[in-house]
């Protein structure tokens, strides 16, 4: 079901957050030596984003021909793909672009809340932890309802990196995780497993209680992404998911 050959979250230095010496050429020279059969680079799409580093956005014209010149000499399966930020009041603009460009995979992700990120932690004032749980899950529900083109979820429990409020227990917000994950299955879509948690809370992003009950529900469409935003992290921690998974 999951493939631990493949990087399916992969940001270059056209997102502003990585590394910008990190090129598509050697991110492709990096996999090929890891002995990965495919990347997809998912660079960050945040419209109407809230943090200034992300107030320019990437020419995707140029992107694209960057992108085609670097995949020309590859030995592996190199996709194009893209992050995109859900808000709710950018959906239009969201899926308007998405039919815009020839994507090959589209994560759907949450970073900003009620027009806040979550990286400055501005959202989690004045909200209890219940409270600003239930909002991230039901963002999420909002996302995946009215997106019309995406593959998988990205970092599904992603609420927890920047909060400070900590982790979490699913029992508590079983009711909306599954409704989430049914949506998902019904719509043949997936999760990614993303293994950037690993670094931060020695988790992946969702936990193993949704990726178990994901597969429980019927769902099959699992990927694998190291959210790297420099060439030292790609497909950090994958062999960590296996023992999470005993697979």
């Amino acid at each position: 079901m999951i493939d631990f050959t493949k990087d399916s979250h992969i940001h270059t230095c056209y997102s502003p957050d990585a590394d910008q010496t990190a090129t598509f050429k050697d991110y492709i020279k990096k996999a090929e030596h890891l002995g990965l059969t495919e990347i997809i680079f998912t660079d960050h799409v945040d419209f109407d984003a809230k943090h200034p580093l992300f107030y320019d956005m990437i020419n995707y014209d140029e992107y694209i021909n960057a992108f085609e010149e670097a995949k020309k000499d590859a030995n592996i399966s190199v996709r194009l793909g893209v992050e995109i930020g859900y808000q709710a009041h950018m959906t239009d603009t969201i899926n308007k672009f998405i039919k815009q460009y020839p994507f090959e995979f589209v994560i759907l992700s949450i970073h900003y809340i009620e027009e806040k990120d979550l990286y400055t932690q501005e959202y989690f004032e004045q909200k209890t932890k219940q409270e600003a749980y239930k909002i991230y899950f039901d963002t999420v529900l909002d996302a995946i309802s009215k997106i019309e083109s995406f593959d998988v979820v990205g970092h599904l429990d992603y609420i927890t990196r920047y909060s400070p409020f900590g982790d979490y227990k699913y029992e508590l917000y079983r009711d909306q995780i599954e409704t989430i994950l049914k949506t998902l299955i019904s719509q043949k879509r997936g999760i990614e497993i993303n293994t950037s948690g690993f670094d931060k809370e020695n988790r992946s992003y969702p936990k193993k209680e949704i990726i178990e009950r994901y597969i429980e529900l019927g769902g099959s469409k699992i990927t694998l992404g190291s959210d790297s935003h420099n060439i030292e992290t790609l497909a950090r921690h994958f062999n960590k998911v296996k023992a999470l998974l005993k697979w």
